[in-house]
């Protein structure tokens, strides 16, 4: 690491130049988990909005590709496949021959060092590189920007990423963004009104009017996945209170027998979403969500719904960001220790609130 900051270019201290050259390109590395790379749109929209283009480039990983499509503050999408040594070095001619002007880490939960980036950085050879951190060494930013204070929630500590191209935090909009296509919004709107059929007593005339609850039950990690009873006995609840309400279970592929025993219990219908856009599409036709702390909690956030997650209390500054609702900040050691009656009391608050 230390060869490699010796031997990137440009002055081991610098500022960015003014954004007025035709060829001044931008490229944000952003290349982990689903949540991150939400949470990262609103980076890029601020980033791109303050250069000519309006628009960066963005590497990411065939994983979290997904959340950048149709949005219009993208220009090309570099792909990474983490687990191919090829794909690296692919990935690293690719950015030698782009020729960058600036290269953002857009990963400020992880240190310079060690870590994937000054390598692509290095291969990219940009003169300019932002991140977080850098006046450590070895010294591999040359534009740095403050640490994050990990007590602050995470779009806190990339909104100073975006300070050396001229935007002042505090006068942007800093809510994350999805775009979804009219088919995918389409297809999502057949998956509510199947559900919503499902409590519509027989022969009515007209629907009952009632909010729509989504509910995920997977999770990025099994100690995040809280047991399919306690959802159970926590929707049986709702299901009391609002016969007339549609809820959509959802889950990825390897739950799906868990998807449909919930759903078959609560009166609800399982809708499986292999594809991530089309758990975003139910997330964004849907007017409240429940979820364990996973992307589709930041999926709730970019599309602004009121949402019930299940956060391990030190992950708090990965909450959904400025967006309503309850966050049951679970301490135990595993989360299946979490009662189910805590949770119920937060979804019936919630339901109070935004349910009517």
């Amino acid at each position: 690491m230390r060869a490699l900051a010796l031997m990137l270019p440009g002055r081991r201290q610098t500022r960015l130049p003014a954004p007025t050259e035709v060829n001044y390109r931008v490229l944000v590395i952003r290349y982990e988990r689903i949540g991150d790379m939400i949470m990262a749109t609103s980076l890029i929209r601020n980033i791109a909005m303050a250069l000519p283009a309006r628009k960066v480039d963005v590497l990411a990983t065939p994983t979290t590709a997904p959340v950048l499509e149709g949005n219009p503050y993208v220009g090309r999408v570099l792909m990474l496949d983490r687990r191919s040594f090829s794909s690296y070095w692919a990935t690293m001619k690719r950015l030698r021959r782009s020729r960058y002007t600036v290269m953002v880490d857009g990963r400020i939960n992880n240190p310079p060092i060690f870590t994937s980036t000054p390598l692509l950085m290095f291969a990219g050879r940009a003169p300019f590189r932002v991140g977080a951190g850098g006046d450590k060494k070895p010294r591999i930013y040359n534009v740095s920007v403050p640490e994050w204070n990990r007590s602050d929630h995470y779009i806190e500590g990339s909104k100073q990423l975006a300070v050396p191209f001229g935007v002042d935090p505090a006068k942007v909009d800093w809510q994350p963004e999805l775009f979804l296509s009219p088919t995918e919004t389409a297809w999502a709107e057949e998956q509510w009104r199947q559900a919503r059929a499902l409590v519509t007593p027989a022969g009515s005339e007209r629907e009952v009017a009632s909010k729509r609850l989504l509910i995920n039950l997977s999770a990025s990690e099994p100690k995040r996945r809280w047991p399919d009873g306690k959802f159970i006995a926590t929707l049986q609840n709702v299901r009391a209170r609002i016969p007339a309400m549609p809820m959509i279970i959802m889950g990825l592929p390897r739950e799906w027998d868990s998807v449909q025993k919930v759903a078959s219990a609560v009166q609800a219908l399982p809708v499986p979403t292999p594809n991530l856009r089309d758990a975003f599409a139910l997330v964004q036709t849907a007017d409240l969500v429940f979820t364990p702390d996973t992307s589709i909690s930041h999926a709730a956030s970019a599309f602004r719904k009121p949402s019930l997650v299940l956060l391990k209390r030190e992950h708090k500054p990965y909450a959904p960001f400025n967006t309503p609702g309850e966050i049951v900040a679970w301490n135990e050691d595993q989360i299946h220790q979490l009662p189910h009656e805590r949770v119920a009391k937060a979804l019936d608050k919630l339901l109070t609130e935004f349910g009517s």
